[in-house]
């Protein structure tokens, strides 16, 4: 689909607006597919609404004629119908000439008085009509709602799948309000879209079209001079259209940047409260919403006044009812009725009609913003022959991968790496690196520039996402726990997993302890990415996680960092435990946590300087060398390393 910016569906004419929402609204009509059933069913109510209306029209003139007759004006209720053409005559009685027939008999047989039976039930004629005609409104409305509740569950439930199957550079670019923003109230505006607009294309017209009808087959001179004005009722819907447009799609804009405000200013809660930032956030959320209402009202304003200038439009033709009676006194009080009646039913739906064209273009932008991400294509995907990955033993290679964020330089350059089964290693250097990077390709986020990434030997791009990632452990520095229980929490690592597994691994991860203290145990809800639980009990929550998945690889970026010295000492033993049999990746800030791995790779602006293991980097690493006098007070003299511990003995650096 071609995209449609705000700032084109602005400037278009209502020809080629017209033109441009044909797209996205076959897109929509798609969704009704598995309820067309009852699209169908509310498709069939709306159009017996509309026909019904001219019925009330008739059903208004036949029950005048009895009553009127009835009071003594049959004389001029008859002069009036030999005034009409036959044929119109003929036609106006047709649809209730057998109802009309039993109840004039049963009136005649009644002797006429007003309150005879048989008058009765004339004049019940029109609460009847009236009742058939608000069952069907009624029918139709609950089968429209019906259905657009369900395509409204399918757009958003497709939607964020597709969202979440977007690769991590998509989310790079993104604002989360903004996408939230379209989750939530532009799928809306496409099911209004939809089935709003599909019920009153068929119910509006066909109301006009049977109260016109009806109006003809009254009196055919009348109605031809009455609906000379009803084209004009089209005039203000195209003063009012571009207005519509600029106005509707700011204010979808607007609603997307005060969405933003809020998630990052709830999101970013410590760091506003930390900065007394508060009056700020405040002022940036009432400058979005100010704008947003602004852009609200101008759009309702547009939007309502087509409403009364319709109804001007519409009062000349009353006026020229009254104007036609006067001159006409052969027409009686239920013809005159009648016509008035038409009138007033025809107005409604041709108000409905003039707000369906402004409506639409207040959706399609939002329509628009929503297939548009629906048809982003993410950036990593899956290989058509992609196969699972089975039986993973762990070994991983880089070979002369290269990769860079965007236009700017490569982040790793040529970088070439082996990493054998069931052994541990570790990642250091400074901050840029290109430690993390590492991590990010090998759990796919991003496919190299160049080079191969290879899991047992497999191209992790004939590998499925999935399945390669069911194969990785992860515990990140920056640990992420779900507003949910602990226990659910500890789960996400393995979602069959017994209480007895979960319990276990939180006893691993030294969490059991601090756990079962909580009010509720495992039933604790941690709140908001775990604000009720110390930044500690956070990362060992997210150790059990992985210590659950128990994957054949496994990544520990900086995993001990929130740690005391001895929770640390404690993890580190339950991490040297799990790592057994299984190839383990760590970055690592503070070298002590690293000093056992089996090499450590030492890294400078995305390029492999030095492997090997501690000892043999101490002798031939410079970089390795300052980094470990950095953090431990080190003075190297004879190419020898002796130990001078200040205070605690041990430093730390910065998080990369």
């Amino acid at each position: 689909m071609k995209k449609i910016s705000r700032k084109d569906i602005s400037k278009m004419s209502t020809l080629e607006f017209l033109k441009a929402a044909a797209g996205p609204y076959r897109q929509l009509a798609g969704y009704l597919g598995p309820y067309k059933g009852r699209f169908m069913l509310g498709i069939f109510f709306g159009a017996l609404y509309g026909m019904v209306n001219g019925g009330m029209v008739l059903t208004i003139k036949y029950v005048g004629e009895v009553v009127f007759t009835n009071k003594g004006t049959d004389k001029e209720f008859r002069r009036m119908v030999d005034g009409l053409p036959q044929e119109k005559v003929e036609g106006a009685a047709g649809a209730f000439e057998t109802v009309g027939g039993v109840f004039k008999e049963v009136a005649a047989a009644t002797g006429g008085s007003p309150l005879s039976g048989g008058l009765l039930m004339v004049a019940m004629l029109v609460p009847a009509i009236m009742l058939l005609r608000g069952l069907c409104g009624y029918m139709n409305s609950y089968c429209m709602l019906w259905v657009s509740l369900r395509v409204l569950s399918d757009i958003r439930t497709k939607l964020f799948r597709r969202l979440m199957g977007q690769s991590l550079d998509f989310y790079n670019k993104q604002k989360g309000g903004e996408l939230i923003q379209t989750v939530f109230n532009q799928t809306r505006m496409a099911q209004q879209a939809l089935t709003t607009i599909a019920s009153d294309v068929v119910k509006q017209p066909l109301a006009v079209l049977s109260a016109v009808v009806a109006i003809f087959i009254i009196d055919w001179k009348f109605a031809l001079g009455a609906l000379v004005l009803f084209p004009m009722c089209i005039v203000p819907v195209i003063i009012v259209g571009r207005k519509v447009r600029k106005s509707g799609g700011k204010e979808e804009q607007e609603a997307g940047m005060l969405m933003v405000v809020m998630q990052e200013s709830f999101s970013g809660i410590r760091v506003v409260k930390s900065h007394a930032r508060e009056e700020h956030e405040i002022a940036k959320f009432t400058s979005a919403n100010s704008k947003m209402m602004k852009f609200i009202m101008r759009w309702r304003k547009a939007m309502e006044m087509v409403g009364p200038m319709v109804e001007t439009v519409a009062s000349f033709g009353v006026a020229a009812a009254l104007v036609y009676v006067a001159v006409r006194p052969d027409l009686g009080a239920a013809h005159f009725l009648a016509l008035q009646a038409g009138l007033v039913l025809l107005y409604p739906p041709s108000k409905s009609l003039s707000r369906i064209h402004i409506l639409m273009q207040k959706c399609l932008a939002a329509t628009t913003k929503v297939f548009e991400m629906m048809e982003t294509e993410p950036s990593v995907q899956d290989a058509a022959d992609a196969a699972e990955l089975e039986g993973c033993r762990g070994e991983i290679e880089f070979d002369d991968v290269s990769f860079a964020y965007g236009k700017g330089g490569d982040a790793v350059e040529g970088v070439s790496l082996k990493f054998e089964e069931g052994k541990s290693y570790a990642l250091v250097g400074q901050s840029g690196a290109g430690k993390s990077t590492l991590f990010s390709l090998l759990l796919r986020f991003y496919d190299p520039r160049a080079g191969a990434l290879k899991v047992d030997g497999v191209d992790v791009r004939g590998i499925k996402q999935e399945s390669l990632r069911d194969n990785i452990g992860v515990v990140n520095q920056d640990t992420f726990l779900f507003h949910d229980t602990i226990y659910e929490n500890i789960r996400y690592g393995k979602l069959d997993a017994t209480r007895e597994e979960i319990e276990r691994a939180a006893k691993l991860a030294h969490a059991h302890g601090f756990i079962i203290e909580q009010d509720k145990g495992y039933d604790t809800v941690v709140g908001d990415k775990g604000s009720k639980l110390s930044g500690g009990q956070q990362q060992r929550v997210s150790i059990a996680r992985a210590i659950l998945r128990d994957a054949p690889i496994l990544l520990l970026d900086e995993a001990t960092s929130a740690l005391d010295s001895e929770a640390e000492k404690a993890i580190q033993l339950a991490l040297d435990e799990l790592s057994k049999g299984k190839t383990t990746i760590a970055i690592a800030h503070r070298l002590s946590t690293i000093l056992t791995a089996d090499q450590i790779v030492v890294m400078d602006r995305g390029k492999v300087l030095d492997v090997g293991t501690h000892a043999e980097l101490l002798e031939k690493s410079e970089i390795y060398a300052r980094l470990y006098r950095m953090q431990f007070g080190h003075e190297m003299e004879g190419g020898r390393a002796h130990v001078k511990f200040a205070g605690e003995g041990r430093g730390k650096m910065s998080n990369d």
